[in-house]
């Protein structure tokens, strides 16, 4: 199930995109309780205004399905927009109503601003250079073939808060993976290796 929180009596998706949080134009329209398409409409009418990459993202279809995004986005679409908290600042600038006000501010307090990012985050183990030196090749090679897949699997989602997780623990994998590569070369008597 998508966590979410409640913001003025609606549910919105916690989203995340390259480790930030991100909404939809349909949530911005959702928690505005406005009309389906106005949050859209602004952002085509200034669209010259907002950057990419900065203030919003554009995903293709392969992107979106590959990124878990099915269940924000409707099935088959074939471009979807992420925006930034900086993009949803920029996009409700005109929505001027009291209601607006609050909303925006619940938004940015409860919804981007909110740490720790979800989900919680367990570091995977991963033995120490000293520890695999001292046992056998194969359990060595086991371990850290175990640590792989587990820190792949819960870590390596492109664009998600745990690859920087991912990356820490991939700085650790790298030199016990180099050991264990060097300890299971052969070396046959009489033969270099240059």
């Amino acid at each position: 199930m998508t966590k979410a929180i409640s913001v003025h009596n609606s549910r919105i998706p916690l989203v995340e995109y390259q480790g930030q949080r991100v909404v939809t134009f349909a949530m911005v329209d959702k928690a505005h309780q406005r009309p389906e398409g106005t949050a859209k409409a602004a952002f085509n009418r200034n669209r010259h205004r907002f950057i990419e990459d900065r203030h919003f993202f554009a995903l293709t279809g392969d992107v979106l399905r590959t990124q878990s995004f099915n269940s924000i986005f409707p099935a088959r679409t074939r471009k979807g927009i992420l925006i930034t908290e900086m993009g949803y600042m920029l996009l409700v600038k005109p929505f001027n109503d009291d209601l607006s006000w609050k909303i925006q501010e619940e938004l940015i307090t409860a919804y981007f601003r909110h740490f720790p990012q979800f989900p919680d985050l367990q570091e995977v183990h991963i033995p120490e250079i000293k520890e695999l030196a001292a046992m056998p090749l194969t359990e060595a090679q086991n371990l850290l073939a175990i640590a792989d897949r587990e820190s792949f699997t819960e870590h390596g989602q492109k664009g998600s808060a745990g690859m920087i997780l991912r990356r820490e623990e991939l700085k650790k994998l790298r030199p016990a993976l180099c050991l264990i590569g060097e300890r299971s070369q052969l070396s046959l008597p009489g033969v270099s290796h240059e």
